[in-house]
């Protein structure tokens, strides 16, 4: 016990002697009253796994040799300096020991936790995933509080933007024990219920609505409407107003549509556009004071506007300074603002830079190669509620094209593309040109519409170069397909190479898998039931026959069969043969303008008929020839080829064959069978068809369209021929009938059911779609559409009443496909009984593969 206790003594004591040395050397070696300087001898790194240590220290700032003051700003910079890295939990420096003036340094470091996996609770694998993309985090990430911060952030922005703003985000930090100092992040979200806005309250909005004194005659015609609506007279009411917040909606049952969800970023946009249209309408000076949400229950929330609105401004002088090439009433005609107007900043701007219809002041100048031009607007004065303006005009010198070059065309040669441009090196600038040259790429349906991109490049000579950027897509089309008609299943092989290229046939390094890349068309198609019909064609066009001038030549030949089932030496075997060729040539015209183009052909067909009744009653056997002249007139102006938004189209087509009873003398007319009156088909075909597309606001485009054909004869007694009738109703698509019949769609109603059992010889059709993109990846176009049609076709052309219609009215939808082509899906209801034919109207399906509906 006595041992013992004497034992603990020593100990004690001994304890005490390394605490006084101890304190006694570090006392003497760090001492904050009297720094000293050391040499730094080593620097050693610890509690490190993941970095390199030589790296730490060279960050540290800190090299051995160095003299540094102990303590001093050279060790506190250091930890500094790693502390600024952002990837450590603690950082110390410390003396493992020293040699006279020799100092060893340590820097003792805790290294953040590394990220080994993050889990999502509580929401959709879509939601995950656009977390996840906005986020950029992956595994072996260091977690810092930013991090982790940024994480919930994120994560809230997502489920704001579906109207979850009442959710709770919890993220919890989880210790991976399969790997050293990592961590797992689970976040925990309760999205709870989704909010919606009851109302939106405005406050403010009480300026009274003010004549616009130069109103168009529309304008002015509804204004004893809008007072009806507007018994206030205010120039934005409430309803207005939250009719102008187009993504923020309150809750109204009748608006299944539009969603009334509370989206942040949504909502500014809108205050944006609220703003704008303030300014439309001379309100200058509107601003939004504030704008504040508040909560009504958890389900509901309420959104309250202030404004201030001020007082309409209006136009006073509008003065152009600086400018030689035009005169100043040549220039505020263009300009289209007059004094006394209510100020529209919009309209204006639109007006002097950038209307989509190419009539404004730098249009005016780009146009004659003046690419150098500016106009800087100033209000010069404001007085009252009038604000005059001076437009200060810089012309420049004149530009011409120079270069013209080409990126990204992989497969198509220069010089397909470069003879579509009217870009020409040489001549003047002008943007106009530029414009039309990327509506003629697009049109060639070679490349993506969306990436067609002219790069305007100014050289210190004053001309410009000009190079068109590109993007390749596939072109040629496959089309299988099946379809019911005449009572029996037909189908379909056909295949279009939209880029052929003939020279290069005989080229084997060309074949990928065809020869391509000259621009030129060659299709092939065969149609067959398997047994009693088949139909063979095929078609080659050169759209610039020689290379030199936009001449199409095209040549096309078909062969058909249609029997009626029964086998050949059956004596009741009916059947009729087509065989036919074609030859045409095409040309762009410059007069009226450069959008016009010139079509013309020579057709034969010839017509065998065997016990064949489906023409006309009488003219069952013989042999009928079809020689005629087609010549069309068209003018196409669309700026896009899949989905276009402007322009238009007008087509006018005239198809005629020789007076043949004009050289035949005073024949007989009514004695001669309908074989001999039919030997040689004799007649002229109009036909005129207009299209127009508008685009009234954001991706919204109607479509107008009219059509009509006349069926005539020379000769009275001979009357019309008995084939190239009119057929309408229905797709306008289904029917293998191969007597040169023209099918019109007339959809809701069934196929052909419009016209007499022989054709009609007459029609009319006007139709109005409203289109919506829901894609405009060239690859896949999809779009979908509301439509309302009208139309009828007359047996006898003298019974033309153009008032006398049948109506329908539906929706529908189309797919395009760059190598299936087009696909169309349409319910369309009609309106109108059809006489001996109940089921003809009503609710009817229509569906087409590989065609354009667009008449």
């Amino acid at each position: 016990m006595g041992s013992t206790k004497t034992y603990s003594i020593f100990s004690l004591f001994l304890l005490f002697l390394c605490f006084c040395f101890t304190a006694f050397a570090q006392e003497e070696v760090v001492s904050y009253t009297s720094p000293r300087e050391y040499q730094i001898a080593d620097i050693t790194i610890s509690g490190v796994e993941f970095l390199d240590n030589a790296a730490l220290i060279h960050l540290s700032g800190l090299v051995v040799g160095q003299r540094i003051l102990i303590p001093g700003d050279k060790i506190s910079d250091a930890i500094d300096k790693l502390w600024k890295q952002n990837m450590f939990e603690n950082i110390a420096i410390t003396i493992t020991r020293t040699e006279g003036n020799r100092v060893y340094l340590n820097i003792a470091l805790e290294e953040r936790p590394r990220l080994s996996k993050i889990t999502f609770e509580g929401l959709s694998k879509g939601e995950i995933n656009k977390i996840e993309e906005d986020l950029g985090v992956k595994a072996g990430d260091l977690i810092t509080d930013y991090k982790i911060s940024t994480i919930e952030k994120k994560t809230k922005k997502i489920l704001l933007d579906k109207s979850y703003l009442n959710a709770e985000i919890n993220v919890i930090r989880k210790a991976d024990t399969s790997e050293a100092n990592s961590l797992q992040l689970i976040v925990q979200v309760n999205k709870k219920s989704k909010v919606k806005i009851s109302t939106i309250t405005i406050e403010g909005n009480s300026a009274p609505k003010v004549d616009n004194p130069t109103a168009t005659f529309w304008e002015k015609f509804l204004r004893p409407f809008n007072k009806i609506s507007n018994p206030e007279n205010l120039a934005f009411t409430d309803a207005r107003i939250r009719r102008k917040l187009k993504n923020t909606k309150q809750v109204n049952f009748w608006r299944f549509w539009k969603k009334s969800k509370y989206v942040p970023s949504a909502f500014k946009e809108d205050l944006k556009t609220l703003m704008t249209a303030f300014n439309k309408e001379g309100y200058r000076d509107a601003r939004v004071i504030s704008d504040s949400i508040y909560k009504i229950d958890d389900k509901r929330i309420g959104i309250k506007i202030n404004l201030f609105e001020g007082k309409p401004y209006y136009f006073g002088n509008i003065d152009f300074v600086g400018n030689k090439k035009y005169t100043e009433l040549q220039l505020q005609e263009v300009l289209g603002i007059k004094k006394g107007e209510l100020y529209n900043e919009e309209k204006f701007t639109k007006n002097l830079m950038s209307n989509p219809s190419g009539v404004d002041i730098y249009a005016l100048y780009y146009d004659d190669g003046y690419l150098m031009f500016t106009a800087t607007p100033v209000e010069t004065n404001i007085h009252n509620d009038t604000v005059d303006m001076e437009i200060r005009i810089y012309e420049g010198l004149q530009s011409r094209f120079n270069t013209i070059l080409l990126k990204g065309n992989t497969r198509t040669n220069d010089h397909v593309i470069l003879r579509e441009t009217r870009t020409v090196p040489g001549q003047l600038f002008s943007r106009s040109d530029l414009i039309n040259s990327v509506n003629e790429l697009r049109q060639l349906r070679f490349f993506n519409d969306q990436t067609i991109n002219p790069d305007v490049q100014p050289n210190e000579d004053g001309s410009v170069n000009i190079q068109y950027q590109v993007e390749e897509v596939g072109s040629d089309q496959l089309e299988l397909s099946g379809g019911w008609g005449g009572g029996m299943i037909v189908g379909t092989v056909g295949i279009a190479f939209n880029n052929f290229s003939l020279q290069n046939i005989f080229k084997k390094d060309r074949w990928k898998p065809l020869p391509s890349g000259d621009g030129q068309k060659l299709s092939l198609r065969v149609q067959s039931n398997g047994t009693y019909y088949y139909t063979v064609s095929g078609s080659f066009t050169e759209p610039w026959l020689g290379g030199k001038k936009p001449l199409a030549f095209s040549v096309s030949v078909n062969h058909s069969m249609q029997s009626n089932s029964k086998s050949k030496g059956d004596p009741d075997y009916g059947r009729l043969i087509i065989n036919g060729v074609s030859v045409g040539l095409g040309q762009r015209l410059k007069w009226p303008d450069d959008f016009f183009t010139l079509y013309q052909s020579l057709n034969y067909q010839q017509y065998k008929m065997k016990n064949y009744g489906g023409v006309v009653v009488g003219f069952e056997n013989g042999v009928s020839n079809n020689f005629n002249y087609t010549i069309t007139l068209s003018r196409q102006s669309m700026d896009a080829a899949l989905f276009p938004k402007t322009g238009s189209t007008i087509s006018v087509t005239a198809q005629l064959t020789p007076p043949y009873s004009l050289f035949r003398g005073n024949k007989n007319y009514n004695n001669m069978s309908l074989e001999q009156k039919f030997n040689w088909l004799e007649y002229y075909k109009i036909s005129v068809k207009m299209g127009w597309y508008f685009n009234p606001f954001a991706d919204l485009v109607i479509n107008a369209r009219m059509r009509f054909g006349f069926l005539g004869y020379y000769n009275a007694k001979i009357g019309y021929p008995p084939f190239e009738r009119f057929f309408m109703g229905g797709d306008g698509l289904t029917g293998f009938a191969l007597d040169g019949r023209e099918l019109i769609g007339l959809r809701g109603y069934l196929n052909n059911s419009l016209s007499p059992n022989y054709g009609s010889t007459a029609y009319e059709k006007i139709t109005l779609e409203l289109r919506y993109p829901v894609s405009n990846n060239p690859m896949a176009t999809i779009y979908a559409l509301g439509f309302f049609e009208a139309g009828n076709a007359w047996n006898i052309a003298t019974k033309i009443n153009p008032f006398s219609l049948y109506k329908s009215a539906g929706v529908g939808v189309r797919l395009y496909l760059a190598s299936m082509g087009m696909f169309g899906l349409d319910w369309g209801y009609g309106f109108d009984p059809v006489p001996g034919n109940p089921k003809a109207n009503k609710s009817q399906f229509h569906f087409s593969i590989n065609q354009s509906l667009d008449w």
